[in-house]
């Protein structure tokens, strides 16, 4: 293993130390012993940080410095997920597939990342945050809470690249003003024509995209959004007690999907500023450019299934804002009763109208 990755090991017992999201410090589960984080290394800032950007085409995968420090980076033989983890880690399981992983020492990264959202949720507050989003799910069987059984929970920091860009170019329309009139005994309609050019230009700013394969890209992108103020320069004690994953697409993939994103938004802005006073209006053509800038950050996601009459649910809780995103279960018995419920208070509705006109028209 790389000689410059320095261990947490806790000043008073010599145990390993974990991040503590509440605390947000080091924190020995043997002795109590609380240390701060900027104890013996770099000071993480404690405001919004401006982190430094760069050209994501000059991205080399193999080594952005080489000067870097060294991370250890383990694979899990199960899936081929590739794991960050401190050096003091003995054992882990795998996020994505459950196998368990011995941390025998496959590579040493110096794609450092340039920051990390740390976690600030405890795996102790997940059970309130499900019992909140459970809360409006009226098609739950009932037997679900008393049966339902949470697995083990995954604490992982998993890889976005997070970009800066700007659209900019020109779009065409076809457009089209209908004017309709009475003259004599006809109607008579008049449809004007025209050609508009719309000029674009739109700035972003954080715009995130995740970079691990593992997980499931709808599912990332309703965990967001992600505070970018509250992000930190990267430093490996964040992961202690965590693991995090090695980001695996390739970077052209990332970035069209990024810029994708960014031409969808600029495009819909166009339209919408393009169809003011007329009546209809199509676009026909045009030119956009896209310039990208990336930052390659690790996002707090808590990842655990939900076991529910043979079958699991999977589930996935942003560290940082506690959102929930996952499955349930519905049963067909306490659908078929809403569905009436629902089909009775409509015809109640329908029927007091009628009463009503009835005995206005009487």
């Amino acid at each position: 293993m790389a000689k410059n990755i320095q261990e947490q090991k806790c000043p008073a017992c010599g145990a390993a130390m974990r991040f503590d999201p509440k605390q947000g410090k080091l924190v020995c589960d043997y002795c109590g012993t609380v240390a701060e984080l900027n104890a013996d290394g770099p000071k993480p800032t404690t405001q919004a940080t401006e982190l430094e950007g760069f050209d994501f085409n000059s991205l080399n995968e193999q080594a952005i410095d080489p000067n870097a420090e060294d991370l250890p980076v383990y694979n899990c033989e199960s899936c081929g997920a590739e794991l960050i983890t401190p050096p003091e880690q003995a054992a882990l399981t795998c996020p994505y597939c459950g196998n368990n992983i011995v941390l025998t020492e496959k590579v040493s990264g110096k794609l450092r990342p340039d920051g990390v959202i740390p976690f600030k949720l405890t795996a102790g507050e997940l059970p309130d945050a499900m019992t909140k989003f459970y809360k409006d799910k009226v098609l739950l069987p009932k037997n679900f809470f008393s049966e339902s059984r949470m697995g083990k929970v995954t604490g992982v920091y998993v890889p976005f690249w997070v970009f800066d860009g700007s659209v900019s170019g020109e779009l065409n329309y076809n457009a089209e003003s209908t004017k309709t009139y009475q003259q004599g005994d006809y109607e008579v309609t008049d449809t004007d024509h025209y050609r508009l050019t719309r000029g674009v230009s739109v700035e972003f700013k954080d715009l995130p995209v995740d970079a691990s394969g593992r997980v499931d890209d709808a599912l990332m992108d309703s965990l967001e959004p992600f505070k970018m103020s509250e992000a930190k320069p990267f430093d490996m004690r964040y992961l202690a007690g965590f693991t995090a994953d090695r980001f695996d697409q390739p970077k052209d993939d990332i970035a069209r999907r990024a810029e994708r994103r960014m031409r969808n938004t600029a495009e819909s802005l166009a339209d919408g500023e393009a169809s003011r006073g007329y009546g209809s209006v199509h676009r026909v053509g045009g030119r956009l450019r896209a310039d990208l800038k990336a930052k390659y950050l690790l996002f707090p996601v808590y990842l655990f299934d939900i076991g529910h009459a043979g079958k699991n649910y999977h589930f996935a809780v942003n560290g940082q804002t506690g959102k929930v995103v996952g499955s349930v279960p519905t049963d067909a018995g306490v659908s078929f009763s809403y569905f009436l419920r629902r089909v009775a208070v409509v015809l109640a509705a329908v029927m007091g109208i009628s009463a009503v006109v009835y005995f206005m028209g009487g």
